[in-house]
């Protein structure tokens, strides 16, 4: 009895790794091998690029998915998003998207990548995918030896597992929107506390910059640091009020993101002419040439010339570039990107 047992154990367990080798060699898992390659999904995400090829809808997006590819052969190999690489969703044969790049985001799909023997390389495709769908990728690398042909293996890529990546794409228009409302026009946003990270002090101080240098041109004698003060918090409250911005996230992967951002500001150009006409008006109306003192009526004015000024739309959105830290976001300089939310809302700069 105990020899049937020991064998009908035996049977089992032969047909438990029969079953885990089909599996590998036909792809019905993440990881799949054959005699030249061993491949595996490592990771995976639903990213934005800025084109309108690169566009989500509610029913599809493109996806960029991470490969370990292992050589296993005795020659090199190569694998290309043009030819050896393939998505399939059923009967149909797909490519992956070609020419997404981006240097700004990191981004740098695998347009054709050689491995030599034994070595291994994390390879990137992106792919058009509908939500919560599964897919195969075939890989059927070209070897080195023209004699030699490679068989395909297939990995299964299940969309649905990578839905929470997809969810978070409009996560830098929520942040931008927050951090701009809050920082710069003084309003409360909700989303602040959940979406962004930013050193207040050193945003408000460059805003504060650019409208000082706006008071500079606007009156030759030099205003205390009170006066600037109280200056900027009557600006501030008009900016509340009357300035707005709608952001809009063009791209974002590798935690990096673009925002465009229409705005409606105060238009900042109009204050020398507002305090020209003040100081012309008091010596008129009391023939004393002192400048100091024309200004300094100038001054006692400011919060009925700043409620006077006129609000002014951009001509274009601008383009703030952002990135993600410790999972919140916030506002880098950029090489490519270098509208600066502090002017738009410090000065005359509208673009």
């Amino acid at each position: 009895m105990k020899k049937i047992n020991v064998l009908a154990l035996a049977f089992v367990l032969m047909l438990v790794l029969a079953a885990c080798n089909s599996s590998k060699e036909t792809g019905g898992s993440t990881s799949a091998k054959n005699k030249a390659i061993e491949a595996s999904i490592d990771s995976a995400s639903y990213i934005l690029v800025d084109s309108d090829e690169g566009a989500t809808s509610e029913e599809k997006g493109l996806l960029k998915v991470d490969l370990k590819v292992k050589n296993v052969s005795k020659n090199s190999i190569s694998l290309s998003d043009y030819d050896g690489v393939y998505l399939y969703e059923g009967d149909e044969q797909l490519s992956p998207k070609t020419g997404v790049n981006s240097r700004e985001l990191g981004l740098e799909n695998s347009t054709s990548d050689k491995i030599g023997a034994g070595k291994q390389k994390n390879l990137t495709f992106v792919f058009e995918v509908k939500k919560d769908k599964k897919y195969k990728i075939g890989l059927q690398p070209t070897s080195s030896d023209y004699d030699e042909k490679i068989d395909e293996v297939t990995l299964t890529l299940d969309t649905k597992k990578y839905a929470k990546s997809y969810n978070k794409l409009q996560d830098p228009e929520k942040a931008l929107q927050a951090y701009t409302e809050v920082l710069y026009l003084n309003k409360e946003n909700v989303d602040y506390d959940k979406y962004v990270t930013a050193d207040k002090t050193a945003v408000i101080e460059e805003q504060k910059k650019a409208f000082n240098e706006e008071l500079k041109g606007a009156f030759s004698n030099s205003l205390t640091d009170k006066a600037k003060k109280d200056f900027f918090n009557m600006y501030k409250d008009v900016l509340k009020e009357k300035a707005s911005v709608k952001t809009n996230v063009i791209a974002n992967a590798n935690n990096k993101a673009v925002v465009e951002v229409e705005y409606t500001t105060l238009n900042l150009s109009d204050l020398y002419s507002y305090v020209s006409q003040l100081k012309r008006a008091y010596t008129d109306e009391t023939k004393d040439y002192d400048t100091e003192h024309s200004e300094e009526f100038a001054a006692s004015k400011f919060k009925d010339i700043v409620n006077e000024l006129e609000t002014k739309d951009g001509s274009r959105p601008l383009r703030i570039f952002m990135v993600k830290e410790d999972g919140k976001w916030t506002v880098k300089s950029s090489d490519l990107y270098s509208d600066s939310l502090g002017k738009t809302f410090g000065s005359s700069y509208i673009r």
